[in-house]
């Protein structure tokens, strides 16, 4: 059997059709919010949000109510996987408090309007040069200039501040903890508390690991030289 051209465009056309429809469904999807998954109860580990969960059981006397959970990162943990994403940062500098730079090279764990804090924030991950993990926290935020998932390097822009000072804070180690929550009568993850357990000292943390002076980042001169650059043919201007 002979396939004839005409036939073989419109295969071609079909399939690029089909591709092009799958690229716009896909890009339909809500962005993604946060880096990790949540840990808060087994029930919403093992569910996806706007899955429903029983919250009673029907020999309680009464019908059985369905809570739909909503994600969020209170005492949830990054997994083996999403640390190994995480970039070395071998020096920070204290961000300015009219200016939300980032501290040092890192990974955005997350960007939202956290419940307990003034503003939007945004949550950076980072890998110390000894393997450990710390977290930096900019809060007071009035817009964003990253995406979750996004690497960057040392004092890059995060958002805007319009009115007020930069709330920041340096965590340890890999657990996620955003918004204030209130359990039992118990309020976790408040900006009030002096010192949470996971919470550095600033002025121990930077005695340690800051730079005495501004240094260039690596990754930002990786990620300039890696910019194209076009030379447009110069032209001379002159009388006939």
């Amino acid at each position: 059997m002979k396939i004839r051209r005409h036939q073989v465009i419109i295969a071609a056309l079909i399939v690029l059709g089909i591709t092009f429809l799958t690229i716009g469904v896909f890009h339909q999807q809500d962005p993604v919010r946060y880096y990790a998954h949540s840990l808060r109860n087994w029930q919403e580990a093992d569910s996806v949000p706007g899955y429903p969960i029983a919250i009673n059981r029907s020999d309680e006397g009464s019908p059985i109510e369905f809570l739909t959970t909503e994600f969020q990162p209170n005492l949830s943990s990054m997994s083996p996987m999403e640390r190994y994403r995480l970039p070395t940062a071998r020096g920070f500098t204290r961000p300015p408090s009219d200016k939300a730079l980032a501290a040092g090279t890192g990974l955005v764990l997350y960007t939202g309007d956290p419940k307990g804090y003034e503003g939007k924030a945004v949550l950076l991950g980072h890998r110390l040069p000894n393997g450990s993990i710390v977290q930096t926290f900019y809060g007071g935020l009035t817009d964003f200039h990253v995406r979750v998932g996004q690497f960057l390097s040392r004092g890059t822009a995060l958002g805007s501040l319009d009115q007020g000072d930069l709330y920041f804070e340096v965590r340890e180690g890999v657990s996620i903890d955003i918004a204030e929550e209130e359990i039992e009568g118990i309020l976790l993850n408040s900006p009030k508390e002096k010192l949470p357990k996971n919470r550095l000292s600033l002025d121990e943390f930077f005695a340690l690991h800051g730079l005495m002076k501004p240094v260039t980042d690596p990754l930002a001169i990786i990620q300039e030289n890696a910019r194209p650059t076009f030379n447009l043919p110069s032209t001379k201007v002159g009388t006939q």
